[in-house]
């Protein structure tokens, strides 16, 4: 056991001999090689500012590329940035493209303001000014109008036609009812009989008098209203004329007894002539009024 925790012993002194030699010698070929190496100092070059005295300048509103002749496909020959300043020698009869000093083609678009003074390339004594005043209109001066009446403007009730007016009719036509009736000179019982009106006959009422029991009609005679149909309006109130009742109670269909011998004819009096209007001698339809 002795000599087996002796070898174990030398091993590990032996190892960190080796150790602490190989590390000592590689340090001490290092060092020396960092040392050695130069410090390098990186000198900033200024850009020189460009002198753009008695120069035709613009800024550049967006990047934009330089051409070499004033087409879209012509070749690319640089390239400016949103904010340079780039010296122009002119710009075409179109002021769509401009060169250069260094005679490179860009659009004129791309710049924000393009100098007064810019000659026109193909148009030698003309400029950017003059071009701009030529193609622009003088405004002329503004002329009001002259002032007008304004129109009063009219009611509705103006514009529309006026209505004409229906001019009443002069008689209202109804139907006599089932009964013949008399046709008589005024609106009563005691006036004479004139003339008679079938059942069903269409008669022509123009008025009433005020109790409206009797009808007057366009020929002047008057019916019993009880014996017609009822018109579909009113008819108007109207003053029956100064007719003289009838004394000829013949005329009224009056019904006389048959007389005797030497007896003296019996005449009914007018009370008696009315009720017996309507028994009068036999007729093909009843009469009424």
């Amino acid at each position: 056991m002795r000599i087996v925790a002796a070898s174990v012993l030398l091993a590990v002194l032996g190892g960190l001999a080796v150790f602490l030699t190989f590390s000592s010698s590689w340090g001490a070929l290092l060092a020396p090689q960092a040392r050695a190496e130069p410090t390098v100092v990186v000198e900033e070059v200024a850009t020189p500012t460009p002198d753009w005295t008695g120069k035709l300048t613009a800024t550049v509103s967006q990047a934009v590329v330089l051409r070499a002749a004033p087409i879209p496909a012509a070749p690319v020959v640089g390239m400016l940035r949103r904010g340079d300043t780039v010296a122009l020698a002119g710009c075409d009869a179109e002021v769509l493209w401009c060169q250069t000093e260094d005679e490179s083609w860009l659009l004129s678009y791309m710049l924000d303001i393009l100098p007064g003074d810019l000659p026109i390339l193909d148009h030698p004594g003309l400029t950017i000014k003059t071009v701009k005043e030529a193609i622009t209109p003088t405004p002329e001066p503004f002329t009001p109008p002259p002032a007008t009446a304004t129109p009063a403007v009219q009611s509705l009730t103006l514009l529309l036609p006026t209505p004409t007016p229906t001019a009443a009719p002069a008689f209202i036509e109804t139907t006599v009812k089932e009964d013949v009736a008399n046709l008589r000179a005024g609106p009563g019982t005691d006036f004479a009989i004139i003339g008679k009106a079938g059942p069903g006959e269409i008669v022509q009422v123009a008025g009433q008098d005020e109790s409206g029991e009797w009808y007057q009609l366009t020929d002047g005679a008057w019916i019993a209203a009880f014996l017609v149909e009822p018109p579909i309006a009113p008819p108007p109130v109207v003053a029956p004329d100064a007719a003289t009742p009838a004394n000829d109670f013949a005329l009224n269909n009056v019904a006389e007894p048959p007389t005797g011998a030497g007896e003296a004819p019996v005449i009914a009096t007018p009370e008696e002539s009315i009720g017996a209007e309507n028994d009068a001698a036999p007729a093909p339809s009843p009469v009424s009024s």
